[in-house]
């Protein structure tokens, strides 16, 4: 009964924290300045921030159609190249609190409690146009902090920097782009990611965290929606109406991976949306179909020869999702539908497993966008045939603060429920502020 107390107690301090940081927020937001955030494209236009972004970093129509178009503005003249319109740094300092508990009939509770300071990561982000209708854009970590610690990692196999870090090529991409009049073709080659998912979720974004949806893996499998992968891909846009298609490696959350062992099966994904207004709106489908060679033996970082199945992973997933946008808010929703089949090891035939996934989001924008809480449930089933198979879901709350032109802060709260049996869960209880600079 103490322990029940107690841990009730401490549950209750946090909730008191974030709804006290929370009212600090709000007080001191009625003093801040209008935020028009000036970084290199908006550098090189001479035009505010808010042209592309609503309510932090969250694209409108114009920063849809700027990403799409090789960031740059459509039929926009190329001017002589100057360094500082094609550069931006940002930084992301954080401190954050997480609270594991795992229930299982007949036993008591078994309570995980971890919390740090932390500089993640310091970036650089370059693009813009070349010539010849030809553009650029990479992204690059030059640091990166992945919370190892020496009690729990091996320093020789888990940090390439020595100092437990890392660095990382997020997006990396030459593009060429043709318009006219309303129509306009538009590929890539490189590490790239399908648009549509850069737009709900993947890539400029007001919260702190990625959606379960967009994160999520099946099994050994290592895909999920939201992967950066070396490919090409090609779009043609009419209008408000857009479509893209590619073609990738497969490696999914395996940043920087090529095919893995003698694979030479390669992924493909399409999708298709419909902007609607100014300020962002938008519907769209996306499909992928790929194999992940899970019968391939590959050594893992203890240095060990594993095999995942008898065959490879054959896999497709449809998705659905759409964003409605208005001047002091945001509704965002996803489904997903996945299947994979493949035999598991020592079997003798195939299995397939289904998956599905959902989330939906309320987004509020105060002060013109400098203030904005965020509501989230999110929901992830590995395998619908089967009851009590890892059911991930829950809610998560933040808040995102623009103090200042070239930055924000976010504080974010998060409460999962897995179900691991019919007696056993784990909950997951997460708090994390972010302070994050871009110039």
């Amino acid at each position: 009964m103490n322990a029940k107390k107690l841990k009730e107690g401490c549950i209750m301090k946090k909730l008191k924290a974030i709804l006290g940081f929370s009212l600090s927020i709000f007080i001191l937001f009625v003093t801040a300045s209008n935020v028009n955030a000036i970084t290199a494209w908006g550098r090189k236009y001479g035009v505010s921030c808010n042209v592309c972004h609503i309510a932090g970093y969250k694209l409108t129509y114009a920063g849809q159609q700027f990403l799409r178009h090789g960031h740059q503005l459509p039929g926009a003249e190329s001017k002589e190249a100057n360094m500082s319109d094609y550069f931006s740094i940002t930084m992301k300092i954080r401190a954050w609190d997480k609270n594991t508990t795992v229930q299982q009939s007949g036993t008591a509770d078994a309570i995980t409690t971890k919390n740090s300071f932390e500089a993640h990561a310091l970036s650089v982000y370059s693009g813009g146009p070349l010539d010849s209708g030809f553009t650029y854009f990479t992204e690059m970590y030059l640091h990166e902090n992945e919370r190892k610690n020496p009690a729990e990692n091996y320093e020789a196999t888990e940090s390439d920097m020595g100092d437990w870090a890392r660095s990382k090529l997020a997006e990396a991409y030459l593009q060429y782009g043709y318009e006219k009049d309303d129509l306009y073709f538009t590929a890539r080659a490189g590490r790239i990611m399908p648009w549509l998912i850069h737009l709900h979720g993947g890539g400029a974004r007001l919260e702190y965290s990625r959606p379960l949806p967009l994160t999520s893996t099946v099994g050994d499998n290592p895909y999920r929606p939201f992967s950066r992968q070396f490919g090409v891909g090609a779009g043609v846009g009419y209008g408000e109406l857009f479509f893209e298609a590619g073609v990738v490696n497969g490696t999914g959350k395996y940043e920087n991976t090529v095919e893995i062992g003698t694979d030479k099966a390669k992924d493909i994904y399409a999708s298709l949306d419909y902007s609607i207004g100014d300020n962002g709106s938008m519907v769209g489908l996306y499909y992928y179909n790929g194999q992940y060679p899970l019968d391939l033996s590959y050594i893992q970082k203890d240095l060990t020869t594993l095999k995942k199945a008898e065959t490879a992973d054959k896999f497709n997933q449809i998705g659905i999702m759409g964003q409605y946008v208005a001047e002091y808010g945001a509704l965002i929703a996803a489904y997903f539908n996945g299947s994979d089949s493949y035999t598991p090891l020592n079997g003798t035939s195939e299995t397939t497993y289904k998956s599905q996934s959902y989330y939906a989001e309320l987004q509020g924008y105060f002060n013109d966008g400098a203030l904005s809480p965020y509501l989230r449930w999110e929901y992830f089933d590995p395998d619908t045939d089967k009851s009590d198979s890892s059911e991930k879901s829950g809610p998560v709350l933040g808040i995102h603060w623009k103090p200042f032109e070239h930055g924000r802060f976010v504080l974010e709260a998060s409460n999962y429920t897995t179900a691991n049996s019919s007696t056993k869960k784990t909950i997951e209880r997460d708090i994390t502020l972010e302070v994050q600079f871009m110039f």
